[in-house]
């Protein structure tokens, strides 16, 4: 995410978000994914927001590298979760065989659509031979600002799937819900699990 009104409709809104999750003790998606993982392994929480889910790996063990394009997010995980975070773009990924999941949790979805081949292949090559991979998105279609000005680009499940096929990902699983975002809003959305 390198969109400078999302980042900064984050910088204004990050103690409600953190009082969001703050308090989340079990994510059962982050725990579908966790559960694919050998103890102990190294996991990059890409665009880790507020900290939380890096958190909760760290607390079951889990060697975590956190990353997020919000210096006030990063502040913030430090803070509240004692988490640190390097401050980068989804871009700025350069890592090769470093990890054995990503978990991408409603992060990518603040990238452009014609940014996310470019994005899967760089988790791709970051991941080692085997590795796992988690994304979620908000389902719909095309890119618009929400009512609070973020950048969204919303996919449909078959158009997300060929693009993971495509960076060589191989999805295994899948869940589906809805939920109540920072806007307000309740929006459907999809995470996909897949490996190298």
């Amino acid at each position: 995410m390198s969109d400078k009104q999302t980042l900064d409709v984050y910088a204004a809104q990050t103690a409600k978000y953190v009082d969001m999750v703050k308090d989340v003790t079990s994510n059962a998606t982050l725990d579908a994914f966790l559960d694919k993982l050998p103890d102990g392994c190294h996991v990059l929480d890409w665009g880790c927001g507020a900290g939380n889910s890096a958190a909760q790996m760290l607390a079951q063990g889990f060697e975590v590298t956190a990353t997020d394009a919000s210096d006030a997010f990063a502040t913030a995980a430090q803070e509240t979760f004692g988490v640190d975070v390097r401050v980068e773009t989804f871009a700025e990924l350069q890592d090769t065989a470093a990890f054995d999941g990503i978990w991408a949790s409603f992060s990518l979805l603040h990238a452009p659509k014609a940014d996310m081949p470019a994005h899967l292949a760089a988790a791709r090559r970051a991941l080692k031979p085997g590795g796992h991979f988690a994304i979620g998105l908000k389902t719909g279609t095309g890119e618009h600002r929400d009512t609070i000005g973020r950048f969204y680009a919303y996919y449909e499940e078959d158009e997300i799937k060929s693009l993971l096929a495509q960076a060589g990902f191989t999805v295994t699983d899948q869940t589906t819900g809805a939920e109540e975002g920072l806007d307000g809003k309740m929006w459907p959305w999809i995470v996909l699990y897949a490996h190298a």
